[in-house]
């Protein structure tokens, strides 16, 4: 046992002579005249000398004073004892539900330990104790806020589900710090296998941060590749698989076409090392999956699959500083792979398809299609010739980016004043010149917007982002109406009107909200085949894992969080304080106290 303030030991002392003092004085009485002392017998003693103080005698009272005062002293030095948990009297649970906690080293999986030990951990509060969780997945949520109901929480933790994603544990940090940050003697507690992108951003203020470890670590060989490309031999499909673990390891691959078995082989992979194989590919077909059957520790990353359409999927390379705006809006479309980057590549972007310049100067580019924003730079089709300041939206052509695009409204800051050149074409004006402006060649689109998003409040109009989806559409190309291949965990958004829903691989089904013509679907967090529906039409959707981070399951035994190291704990101590007892022993002894005085008078 320790005293987390033992300087108010000290003031037993004082506060016990002046008690005893007090014992010490005699009363000092008036004379009177009576006839006879034999009349009160108990007051004989009070007739002799009175002097200032006398012998001290032994005084239930003043034992039970003293002990009232003992049980009082030593609750304000708040006595503690350490105990081992991971709770503690304010505690945010961080749970990760990432790809890599499904990992089968732990029985029956990572997720599941770590469900338990949050389990235990909510069980073992005491009264006074408040605890939160908050999942750790693709987004970030809050099952249960601070409180104390073991019954409700418990059965909120159940409900919870892994997921075949990636996840933003960053975010869930940051928003466990904020419901914590400012109370003293706080505890943000993550359990996770340490599997995610180092976190800079992140402060625990006056939070402890307490880090546990699941996971032991075993063999685990992933679908690291699949692509099909068109050569001078015909359609090739090629899959390449990694082994992220210390052991050669042995594993049958299947390759499909359309559902159908085009190609099974058996491949060995040498210890941290990857295998690649290339076939002939089935020309007609329009989506190509690879399944492996390795026996490892990680199911999630055993399956892969690719449309063939070239408009399924759109390499997007973001150059400029950061906006988080149109990032988000980017990763709406479902087909968008996202790189960023402060310039444009020595190769202009040859293995983009499309090249977004973000105020900064626009180069130019390799890939098919250019999203100008703010700065015309060196374009071919636009020329600048200063900077107009505030100007206001005036009208807008018919054309598909524009659709569903209202621009009234709008505050810009400032756009650069452009004409554009003669193959270019205006779609929307100011009252003092072109806003928007494409141009279209054979292999080659480019879209200029004469002003940067974050010099307006256009990302916060609902326009926006059903912009940057026309746009992507124009500059990338329409995406037709076959499977669709998105990753794991990550919303998109999809075109609606009447009604939308989506059936998930384990037959359930889901209706889909839509807000201003898009339904956003948030569902697919698990690998594996989908059913969209949008105004009575179905589409396949194929939801998929391909993260060498979530592949590789080595758990991290410590991690980088803001400008610290958080080492993994087992089971950290904890000192509860233990002067609630102390209080109620107080006022039990001094009822008892007053209960003999009562009785003696």
């Amino acid at each position: 046992m320790s005293f987390a303030r033992p300087d108010f030991l000290l003031l037993f002392l004082p506060l016990a002579a002046i008690i005893i003092a007090l014992y010490l004085l005699r009363m000092r009485r008036k004379n009177f005249m009576v006839p006879a002392t034999f009349l009160w017998p108990a007051k004989t003693e009070e007739i002799r000398a009175n002097a200032l103080f006398q012998r001290l005698k032994p005084s239930w009272l003043l034992f039970l004073q003293l002990l009232a005062l003992t049980a009082i002293v030593a609750g304000f030095a708040r006595p503690q004892f350490a105990q081992r948990g991971l709770a503690g009297e304010t505690t945010v649970i961080v749970l990760d539900s990432s790809a890599s906690m499904g990992a089968t080293d732990v029985l029956p999986s990572r997720f599941s330990d770590a469900k338990a030990l949050a389990r235990e951990a909510i069980q073992a509060a005491r009264p006074g104790d408040q605890i939160a969780l908050i999942e750790a997945g693709p987004v970030p949520r809050v099952i249960f806020p601070l409180g104390n109901d073991a019954a409700r929480q418990t059965s909120a933790l159940d409900a919870i589900k892994g997921t075949d994603a990636e996840a933003d544990v960053g975010e869930a940090l940051r928003l466990a710090s904020a419901v914590v940050a400012n109370r003293d003697g706080a505890r943000l507690v993550l359990l996770s296998d340490g599997d995610f992108e180092p976190i800079k951003d992140f402060s625990a203020g006056k939070a402890a941060v307490v880090y546990r470890k699941i996971g032991i670590g075993g063999t685990n060989i992933a679908i690291e590749a699949l692509g099909v490309s068109d050569t001078t031999r015909g359609r090739q499909l090629y899959a390449g698989l990694k082994n992220y673990g210390g052991q050669p390891w042995e594993t049958s691959l299947s390759l499909y076409a359309d559902g159908k078995v085009v190609d099974s082989v058996r491949l060995k992979v040498a210890a941290h090392s990857t295998v690649g194989h290339t076939i002939a590919a089935p020309a007609g077909a329009r989506l190509y999956e690879a399944k492996i059957d390795p026996q490892d520790v990680l199911k999630a990353d055993d399956y892969a699959a690719i449309s063939s359409d070239p408009t399924a999927s759109l390499r997007v390379l973001m150059v400029g500083k950061p906006d988080p705006f149109l990032e988000r809006a980017l990763a709406l479309d479902p087909r968008v792979t996202l790189d960023k980057a402060a310039e444009l590549p020595p190769d202009g972007g040859s293995t983009y398809d499309v090249v977004v310049f973000d105020g900064v100067p626009a180069q130019p580019t390799a890939s098919r299609g250019t999203l100008i924003l703010g700065d015309a730079g060196t374009s071919n089709f636009v020329a600048a010739s200063g900077v107009d300041k505030s100007p206001k939206f005036l009208r807008s052509e018919t054309s598909p980016i524009m659709k569903g695009v209202d621009l009234n409204g709008v505050f810009i800051d400032n756009a650069q004043r452009v004409t554009a050149s003669g193959d270019a074409e205006v779609i929307a004006r100011s009252a003092t010149g072109p806003l928007i402006i494409v141009q279209s060649k054979p292999n080659r689109r480019q879209l200029y917007v004469a002003f940067s998003p974050l010099e307006s409040d256009f990302p916060l109009q609902v326009a926006f982002p059903i912009f940057i989806a026309n746009a992507l559409d124009f500059l990338g190309g329409t995406a037709g109406n076959g499977p669709l291949v998105v990753a794991s965990g990550r919303p998109f958004a999809t075109p609606a009107q009447k009604a939308a829903s989506i059936q998930t691989p384990d037959g359930g089904k889901t209706d889909l909200a839509i807000v201003n013509g898009l339904a956003t679907v948030r569902e697919t967090r698990n690998v594996g085949n989908y059913t969209l529906t949008t105004d009575g039409k179905s589409r396949p959707v194929v939801a998929t894992l391909r993260s060498p981070r979530e592949s590789d399951v080595a758990p991290v035994a410590q991690l980088a969080l803001g400008n610290r190291a958080v080492k993994s704990t087992q089971s950290p101590l904890r000192f509860a304080d233990y002067w609630r007892p102390l209080a109620v022993l107080a006022l039990l002894v001094l009822a008892g106290e007053w209960w003999l005085f009562a009785r003696r008078s």
